[in-house]
């Protein structure tokens, strides 16, 4: 990087990809003078500006492999293999820097990221692979450095979040609220990451790599997702004060490590519970600050790519050095199993005496408490069906899941049970 004139090639000209080409022909530095060398994209596009009069505009992108002009490559492809993999991993022992959104590449290739990075001198910057438009792998990296962060959580997709806040306001069932996000684009016509937990888990995977310096690949993450919540639940829940959050939980105790993506009930008055609609918020627990809580967009044009801006002009600045080392610690990692919390289980039963007393045998048999129980009576004489909510203390999972499994097993069970886990997060 000379004369503070800094060369950009970009991969990708998507969602993002365009809206980062908006924010640069908007952004006005005097010390330092982005220059864009080269685009590559799949999809034709207009460059119009005076600005790209110098572009080099190639169809595909491994192109860039044969390419040496340029000082930061910009890679918005997706994928955590094929061509996005290759041209990273390419510019990085070319010794350039990298700016990238794909949090599927970074959460699989974190160890084998930063070794390159050691290696060759080169920085890898990825802010806008986690929340979008909230920089919280900055608080993580830059902010909170003097402080040792204990634990993270909260809403981490933007997709999800929309879904279960709009069955509820709007009284639909997931497919009907589904189908609105896909019509609104806040879901892709395969929704399946978004859903099932996997895009929430490879955001968590980074935070917790990042916040604990160790290598966590998604596989290790066990996650559910929200396409079996239904709208009964959220009504319930609701009406017992809670609301159900996708939530991703990262916590570290004595070098052990909690990863956790699953739907729970959160009190009405914490601060993730507050956070609907297509809004992603995060809490960072840690010894000085405490609690440091953030809320902002997590997709969308523009916020994702203010973040990958921002990393282009701190890449830019001839002072940044990487501290972050490539020697990992290494930590056990808890399992679901060991976890102890309280839950949310609704029961679908025959409408007849003696079930009750069922359900508890088998509670007490498991070290299982109840904390509160609600029973809605069959509405007519030809439904022979109740349905019964009952919360827990705290317990641990292992026991919760064969209680159920015993409980399930029942004459007088007629449904599978659901349940949700309960957090008590402030």
């Amino acid at each position: 990087m000379s004369n503070n004139k800094i060369k950009i090639a970009i991969a990708g000209i998507g969602t993002v990809g365009k809206g980062l080409l908006d924010l640069l022909l908007k952004y006005k530095n005097n010390e330092t003078n982005l220059e864009i060398s080269a685009i590559a994209s799949r999809r034709k596009f207009k460059v119009e500006s005076r600005k790209f009069k110098n572009t080099l505009i190639f169809a595909d992108a491994k192109e860039l492999i044969d390419f040496d002009d340029y000082d930061i490559l910009v890679e918005l492809i997706g994928g955590d293999e094929g061509v996005s993999k290759n041209i990273v991993f390419d510019a990085l022992k070319k010794k350039k820097n990298v700016v990238t959104a794909n949090k599927a590449l970074v959460s699989k290739y974190w160890r084998e990221l930063h070794s390159l990075m050691k290696k060759n001198e080169s920085i890898l910057k990825y802010e806008a692979a986690v929340a979008g438009g909230i920089p919280i792998i900055k608080v993580i990296d830059e902010f909170l450095v003097s402080n040792r962060i204990k634990k993270i959580y909260g809403i981490l997709n933007g997709t999800s979040n929309f879904i279960l806040s709009n069955m509820l306001a709007y009284d639909k069932n997931f497919k009907k609220i589904l189908n609105d996000a896909q019509k609104l684009g806040y879901a892709e016509s395969d929704p399946s990451f978004d859903v099932d937990g996997t895009d929430t888990a490879h955001k968590l995977s980074i935070l917790s790599s990042l916040a604990f310096n160790y290598n966590n690949k998604t596989e290790n993450i066990k996650n559910e997702g929200i396409q079996n919540v239904e709208l009964q639940d959220l009504k319930i829940a609701d009406s017992l004060g809670y609301k159900v959050k996708l939530l991703g939980l990262t916590e570290i105790e004595k070098k052990k490590v909690k990863n956790f993506v699953y739907p729970c009930l959160l009190s009405k008055d914490s601060f993730i519970a507050k956070v609907d609609g297509v809004y992603n918020a995060i809490v960072v627990e840690s010894d000085f600050c405490k609690k440091s809580c953030f809320i902002g967009e997590g997709a969308g044009a523009h916020p994702t790519a203010t973040s990958v801006l921002s990393d282009i002009i701190r890449l830019s600045d001839k002072r940044i050095n990487q501290k972050k080392s490539s020697v990992f610690v290494k930590h056990k990692e808890i399992s679901l199993e060991s976890r102890f919390g309280s839950y949310y289980l609704r029961f679908t039963t025959d409408d007849r005496s003696g079930v009750i007393s069922g359900i508890a045998n088998q509670f007490k048999k498991y070290n299982i408490s109840m904390k509160s129980m609600l029973q809605k009576e069959s509405r007519t004489k030809s439904d022979r069906y109740a349905t019964i909510v009952i919360t827990t203390h705290s317990c641990f999972e292992k026991n919760m899941m064969q209680a159920l499994d015993k409980i399930n097993r029942l004459n007088f069970i007629r449904n599978k049970t659901v349940y949700l886990r309960i957090e008590d997060f402030k």
